[in-house]
């Protein structure tokens, strides 16, 4: 199996600066890093509660079949209490990609911001290959049925319907 090749072009102003190109920590990381990428390369800062979009200098081009996932990173959570979204960069979008985010402290923490620093690793991209689906509409009766002959215990029960 051939490694896909997926390619990022990074603002005009970061141009040469490789900390802004995807990283790994490791050879065997998941992830590849993603960096705070500010216009004016000065540090965020976040009150509680505050959400904010993190710019990461780049757009890309990933290859026919594959897309990238846009994860949090363990320790800005664990560290930081900073929440990231997932995102899904999908083979078909170019435009500049940001990191949606919130500032959640734990309750002893609420009265301190939080700094993010320009160039500090802030998220994770992960590579996906595709994958297709059919898409079917069936009535609730049919799935009803569906559910039967699955012997399906849940039934319709979601949050916590399996510990009963």
């Amino acid at each position: 199996m051939s490694i896909p090749v997926f390619r990022f072009a990074l603002r005009e102003d970061l141009k040469g600066d490789k900390r802004f190109l995807p990283t790994r920590a490791t050879s065997r990381s998941t992830g590849w890093d993603v960096r705070c990428a500010t216009l004016n390369k000065k540090p965020i800062t976040l009150r509680a509660g505050q959400y904010v979009k993190i710019p990461l200098g780049f757009r890309m081009a990933a290859p026919v079949g594959w897309w990238l996932k846009l994860e949090p990173r363990s320790s800005s959570f664990a560290k930081k209490s900073l929440h990231c979204l997932y995102g899904t960069l999908d083979n078909d979008f170019f435009g500049s990609v940001l990191l949606a985010s919130q500032y959640i402290p734990d309750v002893n923490s609420l009265a301190k911001d939080l700094v993010i620093e320009f160039g500090e690793a802030i998220g994770q991209i992960i590579p996906f290959e595709l994958k297709e689906m059919r898409v079917e509409e069936i009535t609730n009766e049919q799935l009803e049925d569906l559910c039967l002959v699955e012997n399906n215990e849940r039934g319709t029960g979601g949050f916590g319907s399996t510990s009963k």
